[in-house]
């Protein structure tokens, strides 16, 4: 064990004597637990006792003929993917569209090549270093997207062909994917997304075809064999559960819903719905931020809890008030951190993860989430315009039709999600989005960057970003280099990281740094915001960091000023990482930033500027070059450096 490691422990324990004890006790129980299922699997997980039928949700749509008119182009969309589906072209991950041939490979990232074999899901080791194999490709196949197309174009347009392609997929993949035989079976976040999407397939069929009466009975009994296998592998700890125990919750609370005359589905959908009360206040803070430090796996589990509200508000069953209080606080925070543009700042991990998409990834944007709200919740639309018909085939036309008639959202201005550690600041035409918060999960940090007091910045277009996530396990350097604190809009000491990575651990970043706000104060003019944290106080010479950004909010001009207070001599350098896209044209220490000057200028005012080239991933998978501008000062602390950003300025 590292040393960090038992430090956390003994951190832990020294705050809650009962730590030890119900660490040491989780890890025993869940060992023989293992033993257990391996020897009784068969018995308990792969032949039910009961026999179930399906009981669809209200979710198939009607004929494409009967659809609101404003749907038309929507349906079109739908149909071309199930065409796609039907011809095996994929794009995930960052693939770009690939087929797939005659015949899926289920076990298969088809980026890289690497198959995982045909064994017991225990004996399965999905990730190697050795190669690039990234199970996320197999698993992402396997969710069972492409089922959702397939299923709504067959209700829209009565082609048989959608029909018979749903029944192939499904078919083969029940086929190649004996219980618990296969690397589709070791995650169980992924049992249960794709049972999730089974039933919204299925459910969308409804009465416009039939499965052939087998192939029904199978699918069905699968998903009987999903939810016992979820519920005895339910991922997390006494200590941290996240985004992979609530997509396992919901597999559960689903399947639930659907099978009946099972009656462990019964008790499943309890379990689920106790889970939910309780995870909803555990995984999301008191101002609505979702708690892992990262804003794509705040918009996973708001998908998530929002899909659970309604599951339960059409079973006639609902969630408590405070449950429907906590996901309004999530909504607004989406809200209040979108860009004008639809963007959502790439704070911490993203993968492009959906529970129900309507089609290709979103990438780094909420509006369907806010659409969604919109329809569920009436609270603020996004913007003008259709909602996005993902509500349509998600929830059903009524809720499409609410979310038209809920009221418009306001326009952006500054806010403050203290216990997040999320500050956006408004005005003036510019909207900056701040992020000074812990890392998250209790203090593991699997999603979180060292992104303490980095920003991004938007005027007219995106202009200052946070470089994202690009890929997990497939290139285990990339992944510490998109996490770094080079990587970020922020300022780097010496060389160091805000908090130290550990090698070779891709999904953990242990908090040594401590942030701190000092000062908010949002008026009619100005916006100013004070921040720091004492990361590099490990170093000799004792260094603090302390950030002020102010904002103009009638001009939109951002000033943003960097103080290093400690003893002795440093070397600073604050990287401002610039979207792709932009040709920045620097002289001396400034830079016009946008095509055709004059729409935002850079001064880097006392400070040596230069300019380099870096990375930035608009989604996983995906990375594309991108320039970075790099002032540096060295010399006896303290040190002092700034930057402005001067709108409509030649």
């Amino acid at each position: 064990m590292a040393a960090r490691d038992l430090r956390q422990h003994l951190a832990r324990i020294r705050a809650n004597p009962g730590y030890l004890i119900n660490h040491i006790a989780h890890r025993v129980i869940q060992r023989a637990r293992a033993r257990g299922l391996r020897k009784a699997y068969g018995r308990f997980v792969v032949r039910p006792r009961a026999h179930a039928s399906f009981d669809g949700l209200p979710v198939s749509p009607p004929a494409a003929a009967d659809l609101p008119p404003a749907l038309a182009a929507a349906a079109a969309t739908v149909r071309a993917e199930a065409e796609r589906a039907i011809a095996h072209e994929f794009d995930l991950l960052g693939s770009g569209p690939t087929s797939l041939g005659p015949q899926i490979d289920w076990h298969r990232d088809f980026k890289s090549g690497v198959a995982w074999p045909r064994a017991f899901y225990q004996d399965i080791k999905p990730v190697s270093f050795e190669d690039s194999g990234d199970p996320k490709v197999a698993w992402e196949l396997s969710r069972g997207h492409q089922l959702l197309a397939l299923g709504r174009a067959a209700a829209l347009f009565g082609d048989h062909r959608y029909l018979d392609q749903f029944a192939s997929q499904i078919g083969s993949w029940i086929e190649a994917n004996p219980p618990g035989i296969g690397v589709n079976w070791v995650n169980p976040m992924e049992v249960a997304l794709r049972a999730t999407n089974w039933a919204w397939a299925l459910s969308a069929i409804g009465d416009t075809g039939r499965l052939d009466a087998n192939l029904a009975g199978e699918a069905v009994r699968s998903l009987q064999v999903h939810g016992r296998h979820i519920a005895a592998n339910l991922e997390g700890t006494p200590q941290l559960r996240s985004n992979h125990f609530l997509s396992d919750v919901l597999g559960l609370l689903v399947l639930g819903a659907v099978l009946v005359g099972d009656p462990a589905a019964k008790r499943w959908e309890r379990r689920a719905r106790r889970a939910f009360e309780r995870e909803i206040h555990r995984q999301v803070l008191s101002d609505g931020v979702g708690f892992e430090a990262s804003l794509g796996y705040h918009g996973l589990a708001l998908e998530i809890f929002l899909i659970a509200w309604w599951v339960c508000s059409v079973r006639g069953r609902p969630l408590s008030a405070a449950y429907e209080q906590q996901l309004r606080r999530m909504l607004a925070v989406s809200l209040a951190v979108r860009q004008p543009d639809g963007r959502i700042p790439a704070f911490g991990d993203a993968d492009d993860g959906r529970v129900l998409p309507a089609g290709p990834a979103c990438g780094l944007g909420h509006d369907h989430l806010l659409w969604a709200g919109a329809g569920l919740l009436a609270t603020p639309r996004p913007k003008e315009g259709l909602p996005d018909a993902e509500v349509a085939w998600n929830f059903g036309l009524d809720a499409w039709s609410a979310a038209g008639s809920a009221p418009a959202a306001p326009p952006p201005r500054s806010a403050a999600f203290s216990a997040g550690g999320i500050y956006v600041l408004a005005g003036g035409g510019t909207h900056v989005v701040m992020r000074c918060g812990d890392v998250g999960q209790n203090g593991n940090g699997g999603h979180a960057h060292n992104d303490l007091l980095s920003y991004e910045l938007w005027r007219g277009r995106v202009v200052v970003v946070d470089p994202g996530t690009y890929v997990y396990t497939a290139d285990p350097r990339a992944r510490d280099e998109f996490r770094s604190t080079a990587a970020h809009n922020t300022v780097n000491v010496d060389g160091s990281e805000q908090n130290p990575i550990p090698p070779g651990q891709l999904f953990r970043l242990p908090q040594v740094a401590t942030p701190r706000v000092s000062r908010w104060r949002d008026s009619d003019d100005r916006t100013i915001l004070i921040a720091g944290h004492d990361g590099y106080r490990r170093l000799g010479s004792r260094i603090d960091h302390e950030r002020r950004f102010d904002l103009d909010r009638v001009s939109g001009e951002l000033r943003v000023v960097d103080e290093l207070s400690g003893s002795g001599e440093a070397s600073a350098e604050c990287r401002i990482h610039l979207a792709s896209g932009i040709d920045p044209h620097l002289q001396g220490n400034r830079a016009e930033l946008c095509p055709g000057g004059g729409a935002i200028q850079f001064d880097g005012e006392e400070m040596s500027v230069s300019l380099e080239e870096g990375w930035v991933s608009p989604s996983y998978g995906v990375r594309l070059r991108a320039p970075v501008l790099v002032a540096r000062l060295s010399g006896r602390l303290p040190l002092v450096l700034s930057h402005t950003f001067k709108p409509n300025a030649r």
